[in-house]
């Protein structure tokens, strides 16, 4: 798989996620009052674009990493105000603290919408892989051998979660290579509890760990759905993400990430060049998934993400007054100076991780 077609899918999948997202941010300032000069897919000098009649311009830009929306009041795509942007009609800062919020919150939304609604797409058009949670066969050797599970076992917990699907069971042992794991099985009506402990898995090509039990499933069955039963489904399943998406943070935070966890543009670039070779219906649940994940970190409260500008709304309504702007400039300013080492740093380990790779 050569890097034009990963970079090309990467781009792909990038290009609609970070549209929604400023979608989002757009509908919602439009809704508070609030003036959008600019909406732009990408940033640096102007490839395409046209001016609506509300005299927004609408462009895609040279280099195309990200988006931005600038409203009126705003110094620079990173809606720095202006000293006089509170006095200026339909800026940002001349709205009430509640619109504010609404305006930044809606970007993040937004992805989680795009997400679900892919995901339902998906469940409508093509269905949904369901296995039961029945084991089929287990692996000579295994880890799942090793810790007594035999075929016909019902597995009905793991880690005090009930499984009800094989797919219950696949993300708490992909996410725990190596770590013991307590899983509830139904034998003949007996219960029992065993502690399993992962193979770890190497995947080369990613550079990342994963945990294997060993085991197969008894079937499975693909099925499709409505349209209003699949959204709900989609809903659900995209929560579990976003669950799935928190540990790995809270593992990132905790110093026990896995191998290969953390991933930068590189790493997102190769991926999504694997979601595209596997076909449509692979790219679409990849492109869904980013979104989702997207959205997630965008809430988190970190300076120069919209979760941070959030927490300075939140700080404000419980001061009963704004933070000085100065201190806020300097916070934001610290936060995207990490921000972008943080991505230099993972950008570094992932290229390093592919010299000599043969994937």
């Amino acid at each position: 798989m050569g890097i034009g077609f990963s970079l090309l899918a990467f781009l792909i999948v990038l290009t609609p996620v970070v549209f929604f997202h400023e979608l989002g941010h757009f509908w919602a300032a439009r809704r508070s009052g609030v003036i959008v000069e600019v909406f732009s897919v990408g940033f640096g000098p102007e490839i395409l674009g046209f001016t609506d009649r509300h005299g927004t311009r609408w462009k895609f830009a040279a280099i195309p990493l990200g988006g931005y929306v600038r409203m009126a009041g705003d110094q620079d795509p990173s809606s720095t105000p202006s000293p006089d942007a509170e006095t200026i009609k339909g800026s940002f800062q001349s709205v009430s603290l509640g619109a504010k919020a609404f305006i930044v919150a809606m970007g993040p939304i937004a992805n989680f919408i795009l997400g679900i609604l892919i995901i339902a797409v998906i469940y409508v058009s093509f269905g949904k892989v369901q296995v039961p949670n029945v084991i089929g066969d287990v692996q000579p050797g295994s880890a799942a051998e090793q810790a007594g599970m035999m075929a016909g076992d019902t597995i009905t917990g793991v880690n005090g979660k009930k499984v009800t699907y094989f797919s219950d069971l696949r993300e708490v042992v992909f996410e725990s290579p190596g770590k013991p794991i307590e899983v509830m099985l139904d034998r003949g009506g007996r219960s029992l509890m065993l502690t399993v402990i992962p193979e770890v898995v190497e995947d080369r090509c990613l550079s990342t760990n994963y945990g294997r039990l060993g085991v197969v499933s008894s079937g499975g069955e693909l099925k499709t759905f409505g349209p209003g039963e699949a959204l709900l489904l989609a809903t659900s399943d995209s929560f579990r993400m976003a669950i799935a998406m928190l540990r790995g943070i809270g593992r990132i935070v905790s110093g026990n990430a896995n191998k290969g966890e953390i991933g930068g543009p590189v790493k997102i670039a190769e991926i999504s060049g694997r979601a595209a070779s596997q076909g449509l219906i692979s790219f679409a649940m990849f492109t869904a998934v980013i979104s989702i994940n997207l959205g997630l970190v965008n809430l988190l409260p970190v300076p120069a993400l919209d979760g941070g500008h959030l927490m300075f709304f939140g700080i404000q309504k419980l001061l009963g007054r704004p933070m000085n702007q100065r201190v806020q400039e300097l916070i934001m300013r610290v936060g995207m100076a990490f921000l972008i080492t943080m991505i230099i740093v993972v950008t570094f380990y992932d290229i390093l991780g592919n010299i000599g790779s043969d994937c």
